[in-house]
C-alpha cells in the first residue's frame, strides 16, 4: 500500500478546510457557520494526530487505517461537542484547534491506558496501565485509576483558579503551562521511568514547552480552562516535532526493537509528513491571526 487512499482523501479534505478557515471572505454573510468551522478544525486536529501516529508507528505495526480513522472520528466528536458549549463560541480558532487536539489526545490516551486490552509482548514499555512494570489487568482497577486521571486534570484547573486575579495574563499563561507540564512530567516519569530510568532532561521538557504553550495561548484567550488545554496542545505538538519527527533515527521507545519489522514503511511513512506539515502551517497561521 504505497499510497494509502485514506491519506490522500484526508489531505484533500485538509486543503479544502484550510481554504475555508483561512481565506474565506470576512463579511458575516460569507463566513462559514460556527458548526462548520468547528468541524473543520476538528478534522484538522485529528489529521495532525493521526499523521504523526502513522509516521511514528507504521515501521513497527504497518499502516493501521482503523487507528488513523479513529483519530479523525474522536476529534470530530470533540469538535461537535464544543459547539454546544457557549464559552467555546468566544474562543479564537487557534485556541479551538488546540483544545480539540488536546481533548482528542486525552480521550485516546484514556482508551489505550485504561480500557483497551492488547498483547504486550512486543512492547518494552506497556501501553496499558501498569504498576511498576507489571500490567494491571483488572478492569475495575484500570477504570478507577482512569477516573483519577481525569479528576487530576480538573483538580489542576481548580488549583489554577486560586492564582491572584491581578496576575498579568501572560504570566498566568506561563504559570498554568508550567504547572500542567510538571504534572504531565511526573506522570511520564512514573510510566517510563520505572522501566528505562529517570532522566532530568526528559522530565524538564514538558514544563518548559507547556509554559511556552501557555504564553502563546494567553495572547488568544482569557478563559482559564481553554488556556490550560491550549497550553498542553502546543506542548504536545512541540515535543513530538522537535524530539521525534526531527530527530534522526528516532524510534518509539515503547517497542522492544528499535528497528521496525515493516521495512517498507520506513520509506513509505514519508507520505504522512504532508498532512502533518500542513497542519503545522495551520497552527502558525491561526497563531498569527
Amino acid at each position: 500500500m504505497a499510497e494509502p487512499p485514506i491519506l490522500w482523501t484526508g489531505t484533500a479534505l485538509l486543503g479544502f478546510t484550510l481554504t475555508l478557515l483561512l481565506f474565506w471572505p470576512m463579511p458575516s454573510a460569507a463566513t462559514p457557520s460556527p458548526l462548520l468551522a468547528l468541524l473543520g478544525l476538528g478534522l484538522l486536529a485529528g489529521l495532525h494526530g493521526a499523521s504523526y501516529g502513522a509516521y511514528k508507528d507504521s515501521p513497527h505495526e504497518s499502516f493501521l487505517a482503523r487507528r488513523y480513522v479513529r483519530e479523525l472520528v474522536i476529534a470530530s466528536i470533540v469538535a461537535l461537542t464544543l459547539a454546544s458549549i457557549p464559552a467555546a463560541g468566544r474562543q479564537t480558532r487557534f485556541i479551538l484547534f488546540l483544545t480539540i487536539f488536546t481533548l482528542t489526545r486525552v480521550a485516546t490516551e484514556f482508551w489505550k491506558l485504561f480500557v483497551r486490552i492488547e498483547p504486550q509482548q512486543d512492547y518494552r514499555i506497556p501501553t496499558q496501565f501498569h504498576w511498576i512494570s507489571s500490567v494491571v489487568d483488572a478492569p475495575w482497577i484500570r477504570l478507577l485509576v482512569g477516573a483519577g486521571f481525569l479528576a487530576s486534570i480538573y483538580g489542576l484547573y481548580c488549583l489554577f483558579t486560586l492564582l491572584p486575579k491581578d496576575l498579568p495574563w501572560a504570566l498566568r499563561g506561563l504559570v498554568v503551562g508550567a504547572g500542567f507540564g510538571t504534572a504531565e512530567a511526573i506522570a511520564g516519569a512514573y510510566k517510563d521511568g520505572t522501566i528505562e530510568g529517570f532522566s532530568a532532561v526528559k522530565f524538564l521538557k514538558s514544563p518548559v514547552f507547556c509554559a511556552l504553550g501557555g504564553l502563546l495561548a494567553s495572547w488568544h484567550t482569557s478563559t482559564l480552562i481553554f488556556l490550560l488545554l491550549a497550553a498542553y496542545g502546543s506542548n504536545r505538538m512541540f515535543l513530538e516535532l522537535f524530539f521525534k519527527i526531527l530527530q534522526p533515527g528516532y524510534a518509539p521507545g515503547k517497542f522492544r526493537s528499535m528497528t521496525g519489522s515493516f521495512a517498507e514503511w520506513t520509506k513509505q511513512r514519508k507520505y504522512f509528513l504532508l498532512p502533518y506539515g500542513v497542519t503545522w502551517l495551520l497552527w502558525v497561521g491561526l497563531l498569527l491571526q
